[in-house]
């Protein structure tokens, strides 16, 4: 996979996590998935460049460019009493023969040393380790493939699970990851070329 094409993927959470913090919080909303799209524009191709869909408390957006049509599932986490995004997570195959790509986003609070991660955890087992790649204002940002296998499992989840890592303190820091309207989510993303 290029580093063009990760970069791409891993800036549309950037970005969505820019735009987020500017909106008021919401709440969750219902597991039908809910399309929003633009009018084509007279004489344009009727496919519209961005579309989301909404399955529980997954986001299945996508985008077109040039190149290809690319969609990602992701899950904004907020804090009670916080402004804008805590956190985010994104899910999709920026190329279509490449591996599942799992892009995790949290404030730049950390302190990085070799191979500082963020884990993925269902009932006390680790079933992800993304590596945090780099650092921006806006947040630092972890990357993983995820095998088929993986994805699949996740994809039969009831229960929640958490994200866990070391802020610049050395403390662990661990947040909710909702597994709710995720199997739905996860076949949307699987439905697209």
């Amino acid at each position: 996979m290029s580093r063009q094409t990760i970069l791409a993927f891993s800036m549309s959470v950037l970005a969505a996590g820019a735009a987020l913090a500017q909106a008021p919080a919401q709440r969750p909303a219902p597991q039908r998935p809910v399309q929003a799209q633009t009018a084509p524009a007279p004489g344009a191709v009727s496919q519209p460049d961005n579309t989301t869909a909404t399955y529980g408390d997954w986001v299945m957006r996508c985008q077109a460019s040039v190149a290809a049509r690319v969609c990602e599932i992701v899950q904004t986490l907020e804090q009670q009493g916080q402004r804008g995004p805590i956190a985010l997570v994104a899910i999709g195959r920026p190329v279509k023969d490449e591996p599942i790509k799992l892009v995790i986003q949290v404030p730049p609070n950390l302190s990085l040393g070799d191979k500082v991660s963020v884990r993925v955890t269902v009932a006390e087992k680790d079933e992800a380790l993304a590596v945090f790649q780099r650092c921006l204002p806006g947040g630092c940002f972890a990357e993983a493939s995820l095998s088929d296998e993986v994805f699949k499992r996740w994809r039969g989840f009831a229960e929640a699970g958490q994200m866990r890592y070391l802020d610049a303190a050395k403390r662990e820091v661990a947040l909710p990851l909702s597994f709710r309207g995720f199997p739905a989510a996860a076949e949307a993303l699987q439905r697209e070329p």
